[in-house]
């Protein structure tokens, strides 16, 4: 009895330090890795985009050099280019896919359907990122900086992009076969307008407020609605031009319209936007309060 029970303490000591270890891999990494950016996703045709020749000369320089990890975001592994130039982001697949164990476990009635629905939400999250991300390019090209988008896994592009990740490791990424977007690098909202702070130029920070507001205005004209319209974190400036860093949350819903953006969404801007104001540019709190926003 007592060496069935140390072989199970054994075990279990065994089975934690392996949790332990994934644990810490992934702390450090960020949770990526080739197997966490891959798929076995389909051919949607839908989700094929034309390219314009000019963006495929400027994919061909982008893609000739080596990128490393620059952050993780909600959707995708970030990477930056060489030349700090452009930015790469890959899918993070891990999240949508459902484990096979769990997938064809046999289950009640009641649990068999939870599991079915919470698969086709999984489905419809990445019909929904794939979908603002073909949308941040046919319709928002110069708003966003978006380049290239690869939503279709196509043998025809062959490509191997050399990356070093988190911990500096090199690792070679077959384009062909994964999903992914690439972005020119915008210098984020806060970086901007901190910067513009420290040196006294607080008319064009102004100016850079109504800009990124005008770009949110215009999008809610051509019938797209934003879940998560935080101008600081999700939003930057290139070349002195307003873009949408966060290309995930391009969403056209017939009831989210010019009402729904006036009413709902411009009070969500004002609020996510205000609290980073107060804390580190008061100097413009009352233009955002009161010329901004003037009826928030």
């Amino acid at each position: 009895m007592k060496s069935r029970k140390g072989k199970i303490l054994i075990a279990l000591v065994f089975l934690g330090l392996i949790a332990g270890v994934e644990r810490l891999s992934h702390h450090l990494t960020d949770g990526f890795s080739y197997p966490n950016i891959s798929s076995s996703l389909p051919y949607q045709p839908h989700f094929d985009v034309e390219t314009k020749k000019g963006d495929l000369e400027t994919l061909k320089v982008a893609l000739s050099q080596p990128y490393r990890y620059l952050e993780s975001g909600s959707q995708s592994f970030v990477f930056i280019s060489d030349d700090g130039e452009f930015v790469i982001k890959f899918f993070k697949h891990k999240r949508w896919r459902i484990n096979p164990f769990y997938k064809h476990l046999s289950l009640p009635s009641r649990f068999a359907k939870r599991r079915s629905r919470w698969i086709e939400k999984k489905k419809e999250t990445v019909a929904a990122t794939f979908g603002s991300c073909k949308a941040a390019y046919t319709e928002f090209r110069d708003e966003t900086g978006v380049i290239f988008v690869h939503l279709n896994k196509t043998p025809l592009f062959q490509k191997t992009l050399n990356i070093k990740d988190k911990l500096g490791f090199k690792q070679r990424i077959p384009l062909e076969k994964v999903e992914f977007v690439v972005q020119r690098k915008a210098i984020p909202t806060n970086a901007y307008l901190l910067q513009l702070k420290e040196e006294g130029k607080t008319l064009e920070a102004k100016k850079a407020l109504q800009e990124l507001f005008a770009f949110t205005e215009m999008r809610a004209k051509k019938g797209y609605s934003d879940k998560d319209p935080h101008l600081i974190h999700n939003f930057g400036f290139l070349g002195g031009k307003a873009v949408e860093i966060d290309i995930g949350g391009f969403h056209k819903d017939p009831k989210k319209d010019l009402t729904y953006f006036y009413s709902k969404e411009v009070k969500k801007i004002r609020r996510k936007l205000l609290p980073w104001i107060d804390a580190n540019y008061s100097e413009l709190k009352d233009f955002v309060s009161d010329e901004l926003f003037p009826e928030q």
